[in-house]
C-alpha cells in the first residue's frame, strides 16, 4: 500500500512539470529574482559614482517609461514570429543591461542601460501574461494570471534580499550576477518552455492597430464624467505613492546609513506583507464591505501611517514594520483600483482599463522623477509629499461620495 502511494506521489510530481502553466510560474520565478538582485545595490553604486540623489529617480522613471512603451510591441511581435523567440533572450538583455549599469562611468551609458533593462523587463511581463492568456482555460485565465502576479512577488522579494548580500561583498558584484543568472535562465526558457501555435490572422491584425501605448488616453473623451474622475484619482494617487515609493531604499542608504543587505531584508519583508494583504485581507474585507469604502479607508489608513513614520523614522525595527505595512495598503489601493473603475461602464472594460492602466503608469512615472529631486532637497520631503497629495485624493473621493449620496435623496 505504501509503495503505490510513493509511485502515485512520484507520478503527480512529474505531472506538475508536464503542465506549461506551472513551467511558466517557474520560469517567472527565475526572471523576476534576477531582475531584482541589483536594486538593493543601486544606492550603493550611485555614492559610488558620486552621482546626485535625484538621479535615482531619473533612472527609475527612464525604466518605466521604457517598460510602457515596449510591451505592446514586444507582445505582438511574440504573437507573429513565436513567443519562446522573444521569451529567451529577456533575461540575457537585462543581464547584460545591468553589466552596462554596473560596471560603467558614464552617466550615459548608464540610463542607455536603464532603457534596455525596461526594454526586457517589459518584454518579459508582456510574454508571459500574453502566453498564460492564449494557454489557459477560459474559466481558469483569471486565476492563472494572478499566480502569476503572486510569484513575481515572491521572486523580487527573494531577489532583493540575495542581491542585498552580494552587494555585501563588492557593490558591483549583484550586477554582474544577473548576467550568469541571465544566461542560464535564458537556458531554462530554451529547455522548459512549449512554443504555442500563432495567433489567427485576423486577431493578429486586429492588434497591431493598437500597438501605440499611448492611443489608449484617447478614450478620456468617451468615459463619462465619475470615471474621468476616477482616472484622475489614480493618476493623483500614482504621483503621492510613487514620490515615497521609489525613494525608500535611497532614503535608507543615504540617510539611515543601512547597507545593501538590510536594504534588501527590508524590501522582501514589505514585499511578503504586500503580498498576504492583497492575497487574504483583501479578500476577507471585499466580503464585509464595498470596494469603495475600502479603497477609502486604505487611503486614510495609510495616511496616519505616513504621518506616524515621519515621527518615527531613527526607531529601527519599528518604523520599518510600519513602512511594510504602509506598503500593503498602498498595494490594495492599486489592486482596487482597476475593480473599481472598471464597473463604471458596462460593456467597456477594456477600454476604461487600458485608460487607468495608462495613467496610472503616467502617475508612477511622475511621481518616480519627483521621488529623486525632493529626496536630495530633504530627506522628510518624500513622506509629507505623500501625505500632502493622497490627503488631497483622499478629500476629493470623499467630497464626490457625499455629492454622489445627496443625488440619491
Amino acid at each position: 500500500m505504501l509503495k503505490i502511494e510513493k509511485v502515485k506521489n512520484k507520478f503527480s510530481l512529474t505531472e506538475i512539470f508536464k503542465n506549461d502553466i506551472n513551467r511558466m510560474i517557474l520560469l517567472m520565478f527565475f526572471c523576476i529574482f534576477l531582475y531584482n538582485l541589483g536594486h538593493p545595490a543601486t544606492p550603493d553604486l550611485i555614492e559610488l559614482r558620486h552621482l546626485n540623489k535625484s538621479i535615482s529617480g531619473v533612472f527609475l522613471a527612464i525604466m518605466s517609461s521604457s517598460m510602457f512603451l515596449s510591451s505592446p510591441y514586444l507582445g505582438a511581435l511574440a504573437d507573429s514570429i513565436g513567443m519562446k523567440k522573444i521569451f529567451i533572450f529577456m533575461p540575457i538583455m537585462y543581464g547584460l543591461a545591468q553589466v552596462f549599469f554596473g560596471f560603467s562611468n558614464s552617466l550615459l551609458v548608464m540610463m542607455l542601460a536603464r532603457i534596455m533593462a525596461g526594454f526586457a523587463s517589459g518584454g518579459t511581463y508582456a510574454v508571459v501574461l500574453g502566453y498564460v492568456s492564449q494557454i489557459s482555460k477560459k474559466e481558469e485565465k483569471s486565476k492563472n494570471i494572478a499566480k502569476i502576479s503572486s510569484i513575481a512577488i515572491v521572486g523580487g522579494a527573494i531577489g532583493q534580499k540575495v542581491g542585498g548580500l552580494i552587494g555585501l561583498v563588492d557593490t558591483r558584484y549583484p550586477f554582474g550576477m544577473q548576467l550568469i543568472f541571465g544566461i542560464l535562465v535564458s537556458l531554462l526558457i530554451f529547455i522548459f518552455m512549449n512554443e504555442i501555435v500563432k495567433k489567427d490572422k485576423n486577431e493578429e491584425d486586429k492588434e497591431k492597430k493598437n500597438l501605440n501605448p499611448l492611443s489608449t488616453f484617447k478614450y478620456i473623451y468617451e468615459l463619462d464624467r465619475n470615471s474621468k474622475f476616477f482616472c484622475f484619482i489614480i493618476f493623483l494617487s500614482g504621483i503621492g505613492i510613487y514620490s515615497y515609493a521609489s525613494a525608500v531604499n535611497y532614503f535608507l542608504k543615504f540617510y539611515i546609513k543601512v547597507n545593501s543587505n538590510t536594504i534588501g531584508t527590508y524590501v522582501m519583508f514589505t514585499s511578503l506583507i504586500a503580498f498576504l494583504g492583497t492575497s487574504f485581507l483583501l479578500s476577507f474585507l471585499l466580503k464585509k464591505f464595498k470596494e469603495r469604502k475600502i479603497y477609502i479607508a486604505m487611503l486614510f489608513i495609510g495616511i496616519i501611517l505616513m504621518i506616524t513614520i515621519l515621527f518615527r523614522l531613527r526607531l529601527g525595527r519599528v518604523s520599518y514594520i510600519l513602512m511594510a505595512i504602509y506598503a500593503m495598503t498602498y498595494e490594495i489601493v492599486r489592486t482596487l483600483g482597476n475593480s473599481i473603475i472598471a464597473q463604471k461602464s458596462k460593456g467597456k472594460q477594456g477600454k476604461i482599463l487600458g485608460v487607468a492602466s495608462s495613467v496610472s503608469f503616467l502617475g508612477n512615472a511622475m511621481g518616480s522623477l519627483l521621488s529623486g529631486y525632493i529626496l536630495e532637497a530633504n530627506m522628510y520631503l518624500p513622506f509629507i509629499v505623500n501625505i500632502v497629495i493622497i490627503t488631497c485624493v483622499l478629500g476629493l473621493l470623499v467630497t464626490q461620495s457625499k455629492r454622489n449620496e445627496r443625488k440619491e435623496i
